[in-house]
């Protein structure tokens, strides 16, 4: 598949269909873990996020103009052990999005998707781990800033399975874990098949380096105007534990290919923490 940054004519098509056309894409507040949560443990991660995209010239009945779209976001993801073996959770999404097209910006507020899901914990061993995850979410018909995938008139369906390994645990503790999930979008928009994966190194108790990769590909059956697109990203994050129950991360998303849409920019910083 060949990806592409899109032309003028078509920023300027996207804009007008989604008022806002990018955003920080939701799927990357959190790479699922394919271990389950402690019975009654609770888990939170809370991220503020900035993104930034250069749209670049549009055509606009003021002529031809720079744009850029700027966004605040809070994010916060979710995980509680309900069994030994079953894991429930959700996220929300809320922010303030500026969309700047020569002298004029439009701003906008709300939520951009609330989700909750259920993971089942088929295998777990010391060095490895397996489950499955079937998440329901409602992206918001209100564009508040939010990118075409968290756009929709309908509920989106996401089934996926999880796999995780322990590769070393000395001299450092190294691992990884992937997930392969398909989300079905019951609106106007295209499907899309997910691949994401980390690598995490942990070289004491305090400090864990994470890079996570994060892929969306169309399955191209969009009807009407719903949005069509693929994109790639990579997120190198550090996250240093304060204590046991609270650790803080500090990391950037690179969107490095995509299709139909542009690609920008997310700074964040979060809070873990469990109980």
């Amino acid at each position: 598949m060949v990806f592409r940054q899109i032309g003028a004519v078509e920023i300027f098509r996207l804009i007008n269909y989604f008022i806002w056309c990018i955003a920080f894409v939701a799927s990357s507040a959190a790479v699922a873990s394919p271990w389950a949560r402690a019975d009654n443990e609770l888990f939170v991660i809370s991220r503020a996020d900035y993104f930034k995209a250069d749209l670049g010239p549009v055509n606009t009945n003021n002529g031809i103009v720079d744009s850029r779209f700027e966004r605040l976001m809070s994010n916060t993801y979710v995980e509680y052990g309900l069994t030994e073996k079953i894991t429930i959770g959700g996220k929300a999404l809320y922010g303030t999005s500026w969309l700047t097209r020569g002298a004029a910006t439009e701003v906008a507020s709300g939520f951009s998707e609330v989700e909750g899901y259920a993971q089942y914990q088929v295998l777990r061993s010391p060095a490895h781990a397996s489950a499955v995850r079937l998440v329901v979410a409602r992206p918001a018909k209100f564009s508040s800033g939010s990118r075409p995938e968290l756009q929709s008139n309908g509920v989106d369906i996401d089934i996926s399975t999880l796999y995780g390994r322990n590769i070393i645990s000395a001299p450092v503790k190294i691992f990884a874990t992937t997930e392969i999930g398909y989300r079905k979008r019951f609106s106007d928009s295209a499907d899309h098949i997910r691949m994401d994966a980390t690598i995490g190194v942990e070289p004491s108790e305090r400090f864990l380096f994470l890079f996570d990769f994060f892929s969306t590909i169309s399955i191209q059956n969009e009807t009407a105007d719903g949005a069509d697109f693929d994109i790639v990203k990579i997120q190198p994050s550090l996250l240093w534990r304060a204590s046991k129950r609270w650790a803080f991360q500090v990391g950037m998303t690179e969107e490095i290919a995509s299709r139909n849409i542009s690609t920008g920019r997310t700074y964040f910083l979060g809070l873990w923490t469990s109980f």
